[in-house]
C-alpha cells in the first residue's frame, strides 16, 4: 500500500484528531423548564389518587409549595421527596403511571418559553439536551420525551415485581448527586465537558454549574446570583408569570385549608 492509500484510508476511518468534540447541555427542571415546583404537583397528585398519605409529607410539600412561589429554600428536594418514597412503599408503579399524562400536561403548560427556545437551538446545532430533576424518573423521562430531549436522568425509586419498595434505586439526584450522574454520561457518551452547558436557577446545583465550562444561571436564588456576580457567569432573568405565580399561591392556600379541615374532623 502506497503512502497515499494508507493517508486516505487513514482518513477514511476518521483520525480522532478531526472529529468535532461532542457537546451536551443539561436543563434543570423546577423554575428552569417550569416556573414552580415538580415535587409539589408530583405529590398533590399522588395525594387525590389515594397513593399517598397527607399527613406524613405535608410540611415537606407545603414547602415545595412555597419553593415554587417565593423561591429556593434550603434542601427542599431532600426533605420532600424521601418523604414521598416512605408513603408509596407497597404502591405498584402502574398507579403511578397513570399519573403521568396529567402531570405532564399540567408542567408543559408552566414550560418557560424562553428556556423551550434555548433548547431548539441547541437541538438544532446538533448538542443533545438532558433534562435533570431530583424528581421522579416516571414524571422527568415522560416530560423529557414531550421535550424532545435526548435523555432525562431524575430519581429512580425500587420497584421489585411491579411494587415500590419505599427505597432508591439509584443515589437520589439531588445537589452533588446530579454532578455525579452527568460525569457518568459524559464518560459513556463521550461528551466535552469544558464546552458543554448546564442551566439552573439553583444553589443547589453549584456542583452541576460546576462541572461544565459553560454555565448559564436562570432567575437564580439569592446564594446563587452572588456566586455567579462573583464567578462571572452569565445571569439571565426571564419574565415572571404575575397569574402563575398567584395561581400556586391560590393552589397552596387550598391545600392548607384542605389539610386542615381534615385535622379538625379527627377531633
Amino acid at each position: 500500500m502506497s503512502e497515499g492509500d494508507a493517508a486516505t484510508d487513514s482518513t477514511d476511518q476518521g483520525d480522532p484528531r478531526t472529529l468535532e468534540p461532542r457537546i451536551a447541555v443539561f436543563f434543570d427542571l423546577d423554575r428552569t423548564i417550569i416556573e414552580g415546583s415538580s415535587i409539589s404537583q408530583f405529590g398533590f397528585a399522588a395525594w387525590r389518587a389515594g397513593i399517598i398519605d397527607l399527613r406524613h409529607v405535608w410540611t415537606e410539600l407545603f414547602r415545595a409549595l412555597l419553593f415554587g412561589v417565593v423561591g429556593e429554600s434550603k434542601n427542599v428536594a431532600e426533605r420532600t421527596v424521601p418523604k414521598l418514597l416512605e408513603t408509596i412503599e407497597g404502591h405498584s408503579q402502574s398507579e403511578l403511571m397513570e399519573l403521568r399524562e396529567p402531570l405532564v400536561r399540567a408542567m408543559l403548560d408552566e414550560a418557560r418559553p424562553e428556556t423551550l427556545r434555548l433548547l431548539r437551538l441547541h437541538a438544532l446545532m446538533g448538542r443533545d439536551c438532558y433534562l435533570v430533576s431530583a424528581s421522579a424518573i416516571e414524571l422527568v423521562q415522560a416530560l423529557a420525551d414531550e421535550l424532545g430531549f435526548a435523555g432525562a436522568i431524575a430519581t429512580e425509586a425500587e420497584v421489585v415485581d411491579g411494587i415500590y419498595t419505599g427505597r432508591l434505586a439509584e443515589p437520589f439526584r439531588h445537589g452533588a448527586e446530579k454532578a455525579n450522574a452527568i460525569a457518568e454520561l459524559a464518560a459513556e457518551e463521550d461528551y466535552d465537558l469544558s464546552l458543554s452547558f448546564a442551566y439552573s436557577d439553583s444553589y443547589n446545583d453549584l456542583a452541576m454549574l460546576e462541572l461544565v465550562g459553560i454555565p448559564v444561571v436562570v432567575n437564580p436564588d439569592r446564594r446563587l446570583a452572588e456566586v455567579a456576580y462573583e464567578r462571572g457567569w452569565p445571569v439571565v432573568e426571564f419574565a415572571r408569570t404575575r397569574h402563575r405565580l398567584m395561581r400556586r399561591l391560590r393552589f397552596a392556600l387550598a391545600l392548607g385549608t384542605v389539610f386542615l379541615a381534615g385535622r379538625l374532623s379527627r377531633r
